[in-house]
């Protein structure tokens, strides 16, 4: 008789009966001991995957009580695998329980069966009756928390879940101080949205109402990390709950909040520019172990889930800083809606960051608030799934799906989460399935669109009256002490608004502080940064380059590639923009900053000329020869990134917003590339300090130019860049010379104040001989915002000024070589934000014939910077000159698929340049 015939795909499950029995006979039945022990040589002939093949021996009798002994470690694995959906997960009761799969396994037991022994395994439970075993698996798995574990393909991990959790099944009893404690935080949440909802009738809150067991989740998170000893939890979330979780996690006065609502705020200091329920918060907050955690809550727009690579990239910036190499100190938390979590790619992008070098932050712990309802669109019509959280299955974490009514079940399923990240440094799922009391907003009716679902909400009791119920069944819970906590809430809320109103309590800004106090947001504020190097520290970084290890095999090219970085420094060959950038990321290591630099293909470059990280053609070793000039120097970090931009744009801002010490880089392949990344942009990089006084040194380096090379390969876009500009709010340059992009970026560290940096890096340039530059350009020069014209022209009669830049000033140089036009002057502007006004100025002034100021770009008309600089240059001109333009014809594309189309556009700017003079 064959096994399989009887047992069917059990197969592995024997495996593991006989790895125990090896291990010690007693841990299985005397079926099974009498069966393995007559298998040849003690174990399965041929391996475990010959099993199938396996006759047993004699007429049954020996084996019937080992086949039954499957079948009940069949039904233990179906309520391991299919349990959390046979679940009491929804608190509304509206999903009901699917328990088919399970109900159809316990049909095949007779009532005899159920006061049979059986081995379970689990530990506390160990042999009991099949009617005890049922209750557990069903309390356990069909209990108010579903878990989601068998997916996971490593074994060690998958019963690690399995054994913690139903250890803790085993024992769900909690002590009195933990249910009181559990008790006075859904309290203390319920009280605070009641107080707003009556004290600023119809404002605008995003209110908590029906997820209130999220505070005790955070509240049970930070214990937890109190006892890991951790140092900092850092949590991203968006707008539902925030105001809650401000006050009764972060621990803000609650009078901050009322005077956010009053807008109370200062007119002599800077104000938010955003609305309450989007700014964050930090603080330290003490344990009951204690040990003190710091709490950051990211400030965040309503693009919901966008802050999630903002957030793990800030917990990787203060890993770094204070060498946390374990990953064990600080923690990033993100807490999802449900219909984001499905419905925002960036959330697919941000797990996916999780197990990559350079990346990897020891796992975040995630959240869904699952309100069963994104704004009025129901989970059936926003979702193809079952679950919101299931396309992280495919990252190989597990889940936890739990009913927000049973807050003592949030609290176990955070001990097991929150180990389990220790344990294995990955992410990990917590699904709080609950509701939302009332609209998407105060001012929202939901009954509009979902009226049977507001009807059951509308009857179905709050969360603490839910709790509050369960707890006065116990014995060592009083009354009394429930409505002491209760009464204590509501006091100090009123105390809070009370002080408020009599003090007129201004709004605060919680910003510059820490690593930030140095640092000032007014550009104007200091000193031109000194940013010449001297030769010695030149030669002593380019010795560093070319002093690879003996045993390192380089491949040819770069061989020759560095012979000629020598060359370039005796001055026998120009400095070109690899070896410029190379020269001031060494600088910048040995004043001791650290250096981050980011982007698809980095470490080479996308055309080949960075190699700042160096692969051993015989072994496939890496060497960082940057890393290797002195013995004080910072790190220098290369990152061949995954292929996003949206979420690692994301996260180099977040890692930019914790360090302002270090020059964090961001590079996309083309710069065309970033559109996939413009909410970062747009929401945070470009908006930051106006919104939150945020500050960032973010540099974005962009490839730009007209080469033939088709539409998605041209633009990086400068007019959307352009456009954002305000306030200093960010830097748009577009370096023609490697000299400036060497000193650009040393100015960027150097300085005492952080801006964003958004460069128009070049593609053809990276290698023209005209636009190299010389040694003496990086000890004798700084940057220059504008680069007036270079040639020995007769400036009394220059009539026509041609402005430009980047790459196509080489092509009109050449042109006006070509056609010895001396009445055309030639300006670059290197910067056009903040917009040189000043430089400029002094350029107008030396040519007293100047009759014309013409803008050329590469870019169609109603793109590029002509739009930008058009109405500057008028203002400062007045009547000393008219201003025109040379471009592209409007276009809805940025350039021309065809070559030689692109070739003809090009002539035809160029012949405009010098026509009719």
């Amino acid at each position: 008789m064959s096994l399989t015939a009887l047992i069917g795909d059990n197969a592995k499950i024997i495996d593991e009966l006989f790895e125990r029995y090896k291990k010690d006979q007693n841990s299985v039945s005397p079926e099974w001991i009498s069966f393995f022990k007559s298998l040849d040589n003690g174990g399965f002939p041929g391996g475990p995957e010959k099993i199938a093949h396996i006759d047993l021996p004699g007429d049954g009798a020996d084996y019937n009580g080992a086949i039954a002994n499957m079948g009940i470690l069949n039904l233990m694995n179906t309520y391991r695998t299919h349990g959390h959906m046979a679940a009491n997960l929804d608190p509304l009761q509206i999903t009901k329980p699917r328990r088919f799969v399970i109900d159809e396994k316990l049909e095949a037991f007779s009532q005899a069966d159920l006061n049979k022994e059986y081995e379970t395994g689990v530990e506390g439970l160990g042999r009991v009756k099949l009617s005890d075993i049922i209750d557990f698996f069903e309390k356990a798995y069909c209990g108010t928390i579903g878990v989601e574990h068998r997916h996971l393909m490593d074994d060690e991990e998958r019963r690690w879940v399995q054994d913690k959790y139903e250890a803790a099944a085993v024992n769900t009893s909690l002590d009195t101080d933990t249910k009181l404690r559990i008790f006075d935080k859904i309290i203390h949440a319920d009280y605070f949205e009641r107080f707003l909802a009556k004290k600023y009738v119809g404002k605008k809150r995003f209110s908590l109402e029906g997820g209130e067991s999220l505070i005790t989740l955070l509240d049970s998170i930070i214990e937890k990390a109190g006892n890991f000893k951790m140092n900092s939890l850092v949590i991203g979330m968006a707008h539902r709950g925030r105001l809650n979780v401000l006050v009764n996690t972060i621990e803000k006065p609650a009078g901050q909040v009322f005077a956010e609502f009053e807008e109370n705020y200062n007119p002599d200091t800077p104000d938010f520019a955003d609305v309450k329920y989007h700014l964050g918060y930090s603080n330290q907050v003490m344990t009951s172990s204690k040990h003190e955690v710091h709490l950051s809550l990211m400030f965040n727009p309503s693009h919901l889930e966008a802050v999630n690579p903002v957030c793990v990239g800030s917990v990787r910036a203060r890993q770094t800083m204070h060498h946390d190499k374990e990953r064990e100190k600080f923690m990033g938390i993100l807490i999802h809606g449900d219909a984001a979590f499905i419905g925002q790619g960036v959330v697919a992008e941000t797990f996916n960051l999780m197990n990559l070098e350079g990346f990897d932050t020891g796992g975040t712990v995630h959240i869904v608030i699952n309100n069963q309802i994104g704004f009025t669109t129901l989970p059936q019509e926003s979702r193809s799934t079952l679950y919101a959280t299931d396309l992280a299955k495919g990252f190989q974490i597990p889940i936890f799906h739990v009913n927000g009514d049973d807050p003592e079940a949030v609290h176990r399923v955070v001990n097991i989460a929150m180990d389990y990240r220790q344990k294995f440094k990955k992410d990990v799922i917590i699904d709080l399935i609950c509701y939302r009391r009332l609209g998407h907003n105060e001012m929202d009716e939901p009954a509009f669109t979902q009226p049977t679902m507001y009807d059951i909400i509308r009857r179905h009791p709050r969360v603490p009256e839910v709790y509050e119920k369960k707890l006065l069944k116990d014995a060592d819970i009083e009354k009394a002490d429930l409505d002491f906590i209760k009464s204590g809430a509501g006091n100090e809320l009123e105390a809070s608004f009370k002080q408020t109103q009599e003090k007129n309590t201004p709004m605060e800004v919680d910003t510059m502080k820490g690593e930030w106090s140095e640092f000032s947001m007014d550009l104007d504020s200091e000193p031109a940064a000194a940013t010449k190097l001297l030769a010695k520290q030149l030669s002593t970084i380019n010795d560093a380059l070319c002093g690879l290890p003996k045993t390192f095999n380089a491949h040819p090219k770069l061989r020759r590639l560095l012979e000629n970085r020598q060359k370039m420094l005796k001055g026998e060959m120009g400095i070109d923009w690899g070896f410029a950038e190379t020269l001031a990321l060494g600088s910048i290591l040995l004043n001791g900053h650290n250096i981050r630099l980011c982007g698809q293909d980095a470490e080479r470059g996308t055309f080949s000329h960075r190699h700042a990280v160096m692969v051993n053609v015989e072994t496939g070793e890496k060497f960082t020869p940057l890393n290797h000039i002195g013995e004080d120097q910072g790190h220098l970090e290369v990152i061949n990134s995954p292929l996003s931009e949206y979420a690692v744009l994301g996260y180099e801002y977040g890692y930019s917003l914790s360090d302002p010490h270090s020059l964090i880089i961001w590079e996309a392949q083309f710069g065309d590339f970033a559109n996939g990344a413009q909410i970062i942009f747009d929401q945070f990089l470009t908006c930051s300090e106006v919104k939150w006084y945020r500050m960032s040194g973010l540099v974005v380096l962009l490839p730009h130019g007209y080469e033939g090379q088709g539409p998605e390969h041209s633009s990086a876009r400068l007019e959307r860049f352009l456009q954002l500009c305000a306030k200093q709010n960010i830097q748009v340059c577009n370096c023609t010379t490697p000299a400036q992009f060497f000193h650009l970026l040393r100015r960027q560290i150097l300085r005492k104040t952080r801006k964003p940096l958004v460069v128009m890096t070049p593609k053809s340039l990276l290698r023209l001989p005209e636009a190299s530059s010389k040694v003496d350009d990086l000890h004798r020069s700084v940057f220059k915002e504008v680069i007036p014209e270079t040639e020995d022209i007769d400036n009394d009669k220059v009539t026509r000024l041609l402005l430009c830049s980047g790459k196509v000033y080489y092509d009109i140089k050449k042109r006006r070589d070509e056609l010895k036009k001396g009445k055309v002057a030639i300006t670059r502007v290197e910067q056009l934000y903040p917009y040189p006004e000043k430089a400029l100025n002094r350029v107008f002034s030396k040519y007293e014939k100047l009759k014309e100021v013409i803008w050329v770009q590469e870019e169609p008309l109603n793109m590029g910077a002509y739009l930008f600089v058009e109405g500057r240059l008028r203002n400062q001109l007045g009547s000393k000159a008219t201003v025109s333009w040379i471009a592209r014809t409007v276009s809805a594309s940025p350039a021309a698929g065809l070559a030689s189309f692109h070739r003809k556009e090009q002539e035809k700017i160029l012949e405009e340049c010098f026509a009719k003079i």
